[in-house]
């Protein structure tokens, strides 16, 4: 009577996504020149021939954003974990806490040190065969190969059981990770035509295939809820952070788990037509779940990268996996194609720093033309502006063909469906102020958390705050002004010159009383 219930609970215990999120297993700062044995594996961090992530690198020195900026995810604390259960005694149920309460770490390195495998076989399979669940095969992404285990030990081997159910539940991460990106590779194609109908970028514009790759992949990897994505809908930010932050451990208990989810490519990549790139998806998508599987199989291999995901202890209450709402996988690619879309149209980011446009409109500060600001949309924007409360920032797009044009109806489209002024120009701004502008993506980890930021490869300036004369040709910090700006118009019925700046400028001008403006 009590095998047919227990089974009806872990039955019923696959549908919940209630796991408690792990502080990070291991510590930071080792010098890799010291070798490791698998026994210290366990408590630091791995070294490899090839790093592709560098966990030792301190906040702010080029390898990932300096936090508080945008695009930063923090490295997690710890969580609850579960009560009531007796760990040793599968029939009250399962834990999270029971990872840590077995001592599965030690048991699992144990194991690996005194078990011998055959040559080439993945650490996974070779536990599950020895173990007594040689039908099952979780080393890869196989439709129906990897089930919830079964069998004569599950109630009087708990560590055996709780290490195959690992085995299980990472393994169907990741295949619901793959579905999610196959299922929804339509949703990707539609989002790509959108853009390219409302942006219109120029019909020569560019994307770096790599790029469209790390940033397809960062999708997990983007936190929404921190990053304001989906903000108003508590529910499903905390499980995309959930599922996000399983990826964030593993990668900064062992970075090399990263390598195939977010390559760092030093070879040129291939460049793709904007145009042709919805045509080419399903062939980019393809690769994007070939990589997926590549990760699942070396993770499955490796005792290390195993062990970066399993003790966590995420995965030992239920199989955690991706919520429905798989649009959200797509953002950072959105605003990767939306960055390239208005980059190749001459548009840049200007930002008005500590400025929050709606104050200066109601504040009584006196300006040469009316902004139509006294509320903001539910996308954050009035006029041509977007504020950033994080950064105390007023952006605008800028367009230097075109700097009468005012693109605040174009980014309240643009954050209602595809990204947000977080994602677009915050994590433009912190790409900037690191010096990655223009450089192939790299998400990147270090001790603090994984930063993101580079997803948007929008340029950002700022408005010039010294430049109190229009003809000091000092419209930006650091860039030359656009060929019009404070272009002088002579006015119909007066001899006052009228100067012409950019629809979405707030620079020092804007107040004072000596030279009359206006948007042109």
């Amino acid at each position: 009577m009590l095998l047919p219930l227990l089974k009806i609970y872990f039955l019923a215990s696959l549908i919940a996504f209630s796991f408690s999120l792990a502080r990070p297993p291991f510590p930071f700062g080792l010098s890799p020149k010291y070798p490791l044995t698998i026994r210290q594996i366990a408590d630091s961090v791995p070294t490899t021939q090839e790093q592709p992530q560098n966990i030792t690198s301190t906040e702010g020195s080029g390898n990932g954003t300096s936090p508080p900026l945008p695009g930063f995810i923090p490295a997690p604390s710890s969580g609850p974990v579960g009560s009531g259960v007796n760990c040793s005694d599968l029939s009250t149920g399962r834990s999270n806490s029971c990872w840590e309460e077995l001592e599965l770490t030690n048991y699992v390195i144990d194991w690996a040190e005194t078990n011998e495998c055959y040559s080439g076989e993945a650490f996974a399979s070779c536990f599950l065969r020895k173990n007594g669940y040689p039908g099952l095969d979780c080393t890869g992404i196989k439709i129906s190969a990897c089930t919830s285990p079964q069998g004569d030990n599950i109630l009087t081997e708990p560590k055996i059981f709780y290490v195959v159910y690992n085995i299980y539940a990472i393994n169907q991460f990741f295949y619901s990770w793959w579905t999610a990106i196959g299922d929804s590779s339509s949703v990707a194609t539609d989002n790509i035509d959108a853009i390219v109908q409302l942006l219109d970028p120029a019909s020569d514009t560019q994307v770096v295939l790599q790029d469209v790759f790390v940033a397809l992949q960062g999708g997990i990897g983007l936190v929404p809820g921190p990053l304001g994505v989906i903000a108003a809908v508590t529910q499903v930010s905390w499980l995309w952070q959930s599922a996000a932050q399983v990826i964030t451990n593993a990668m900064l208990a062992a970075p090399n788990v990263g390598r195939f989810l977010f390559p760092v490519d030093s070879a040129p990549s291939q460049l793709i037509q904007m145009a042709d790139l919805s045509s080419n998806f399903a062939g980019i998508i393809m690769k994007v779940q070939s990589n997926l599987n590549e990760t699942l199989v070396s993770v499955m291999s490796n005792v290390t990268e195993f062990l970066a995901f399993a003790k966590q202890g995420n995965f030992t209450a239920s199989a955690p996996s991706l919520p429905d709402q798989t649009n959200y996988l797509y953002y950072a690619f959105n605003t990767y194609l939306i960055s390239m879309a208005l980059q190749g149209n001459g548009i840049s980011s200007v930002g008005a720093p500590d400025t929050n446009v709606m104050e200066l409109v109601t504040n009584g500060t006196e300006t040469y033309y009316p902004i139509s600001c006294s509320e903001y949309d539910a996308q954050g924007v009035c006029d041509a502006f977007w504020y950033s409360s994080n950064l105390g920032i007023t952006f605008t797009l800028d367009d230097f063909n075109h700097m009468n044009r005012n693109y605040g109806s174009v980014m309240s489209t643009l954050f209602q469906n595809w990204t947000s002024g977080e994602l677009l120009f915050e994590g433009a701004y912190a790409c900037n102020a690191e010096g990655n502008y223009g450089k192939p993506i790299n998400i990147t980890v270090n001790a603090a958390g994984v930063n993101t930021a580079c997803v948007s490869q929008l340029q950002t300036l700022s408005w010039n705050m010294s430049c109190t004369n229009p003809h000091g040709k000092c419209e930006f910090d650091g860039a030359p002004p656009q060929n019009s700006w404070c272009y002088a118009n002579q006015h119909h019925t007066t001899s006052t010159a009228i100067y012409s700046v950019p629809a979405g400028y707030l620079g020092p001008l804007l107040s004072r009383t000596r030279y009359p403006l206006r948007r042109n």
